[in-house]
């Protein structure tokens, strides 16, 4: 995952620079017990047009202490990326291993919960959601419910799919692979943002191949689908090649293509503040859903805004619950409910 502040246009997202100051909070915890969670501490964001030069400029004077501009022959020079230009994203924009920073952030509140004097415990469980009624039943267990599973939670039908407003959509990405006797002639290992993404990953320590730790691997994605019928992995590929090739040739040249990944996201629809996420409660009157819950709140929409915005909104929420008091929201975030507005 790629954690920054920006639009592709180099704007500052709302919330942006509070939001990741927040989030770097939660890095920083989870990298105490899993510091391979951050793969980088930087990024870059490369230039695609003349105009796009004159707005990533602009974002550098603006934000300099988070944006620096580079010339098309400085990233040559020091990054290896022929473009028009770009910008270095740092102090606090980073390169996530998402499973890894979760792997840590589990660990964290685990270790928080030793710390309080009320005997609290913090445990992972997996609940099958087949059955909606035996769900209700465990959840009655719990003085408050936070719904959070993202597109899971229209898949599985919690709640139904016309009570938010929201899109599903679909994104594949592929997983390459590259030798490290090659890779020197490459983009120094770092991620770039180019309309699409390419991103180094870690190593794989489970990987039974002796030449797997010679391998330096990368994901390059993603697309987005909206059609219910799949493109085929040519038609991924071709598609990611297309947009990327022209930043990472090498790479697609001396690669091999290990797997292609897919997800669905849980877009929500642009307002005013563009791309917002969706918290406060969840009535199920509302959400149409079988699942009743006297305290039950809904966290969702983030799409591919989750690094940026999960920590600052989740504080948010979190307050709201503990205080059983969805006003404190409102404090905060003045139109935290546009998603109930028509």
């Amino acid at each position: 995952g790629l954690m920054h502040p920006f639009s592709p246009r180099g704007k500052l997202i709302h919330f942006g620079q509070s939001a990741l100051e927040q989030s770097k909070v939660l890095v920083e915890a989870a990298a105490k017990h899993r510091p391979a969670c951050v793969l980088r501490d930087h990024l870059y964001r490369v230039a695609l047009s003349d105009k796009n030069v004159d707005q990533l400029k602009d974002t550098a004077s603006k934000y300099p202490e988070l944006a620096t501009w580079m010339s098309k022959e400085d990233l040559h020079n020091h990054v290896g990326i022929d473009c028009l230009g770009g910008l270095k994203l740092s102090n606090g924009c980073q390169v996530i291993h998402v499973p890894t920073y979760l792997e840590g952030l589990l660990e964290e509140i685990k270790m928080k919960a030793k710390d309080l004097t009320n005997g609290s415990s913090v445990k992972w469980e997996v609940i099958k959601p087949n059955d909606h009624q035996e769900l209700n039943q465990k959840l009655k267990s719990f003085d408050s419910v936070i719904l959070s599973a993202g597109s899971g939670l229209l898949h599985n039908h919690f709640i139904e799919s016309d009570s938010l407003p929201v899109q599903l959509v679909r994104g594949q990405s592929i997983e390459i692979g590259l030798s490290t006797k090659e890779k020197k002639s490459f983009i120094e290992n770092d991620a770039v943002l180019c309309g699409k993404y390419i991103s180094p990953l870690p190593f794989s320590t489970q990987d039974t191949d002796p030449q797997a730790s010679t391998m330096q691997r990368y994901v390059i994605g993603a697309t987005h689908e909206f059609k219910n019928t799949l493109l085929t992995a040519p038609e991924v590929i071709e598609e990611l090649r297309s947009r990327t090739y022209q930043f990472a040739p090498h790479l697609w040249d001396e690669g091999v293509i290990d797997k292609i990944t897919h997800g669905v996201r849980m877009q929500s629809n642009r307002g005013a503040f563009g791309r917002m996420p969706i918290i406060g409660q969840c009535r199920p009157e509302a959400a149409g859903t079988e699942l009743n819950h006297e305290h039950m709140w809904l966290f969702t929409g983030l799409s591919s805004r989750g690094l940026i915005y999960h920590a600052i909104f989740g504080k948010w929420l979190a307050n709201g619950v503990l205080h059983d008091n969805e006003n404190l929201l409102e404090n905060e975030f003045e139109q935290f409910d546009w998603w109930r507005r028509k």
